[in-house]
């Protein structure tokens, strides 16, 4: 048995040193980020990312076609709890149908709950 603790935690070893995927460098990652376009918020969000990596763009969440992030490598949701976010909640996610959406995703502010709200992700919290 401790035989195969041991063989099992060496593959799991060699699995997260090795790795199957290599890391992007910053200064070529291009980033998109949906929030609300021209708060103070959403600029210092590009702002900050302007320095950091290679492209940016600020698009505004409600106007967000999932296209638009075809170019992109990553996407960064910013999607605040608001009496205004609940009412978008019922119309439909900034990111389109979820069995459509597979390109990596950070979420900002409440937007891990507002999309769970909105795609119907069954969960719970405590």
């Amino acid at each position: 048995m401790k035989a195969i603790k041991v063989l099992l935690a060496g593959a799991v070893s060699a699995l997260f040193l090795h790795g199957s995927a290599n890391a992007v460098e910053l200064d070529k990652l291009k980033v998109l980020y949906l929030g609300d376009q021209g708060t103070p918020r959403a600029q210092q969000f590009a702002g900050f990312l302007k320095l950091n990596v290679g492209r940016v763009e600020a698009v505004s969440r409600v106007t967000f076609k999932p296209e638009q992030a075809d170019e992109f490598d990553v996407v960064l949701l910013d999607w605040p709890q608001s009496d205004l976010a609940r009412d978008d909640r019922l119309r439909r996610a900034p990111l389109g149908d979820r069995a459509a959406w597979t390109k990596p995703t950070v979420l900002l502010g409440s937007a891990g709950l507002n999309l769970a709200v909105v795609w119907k992700v069954r969960g719970g919290s405590g």
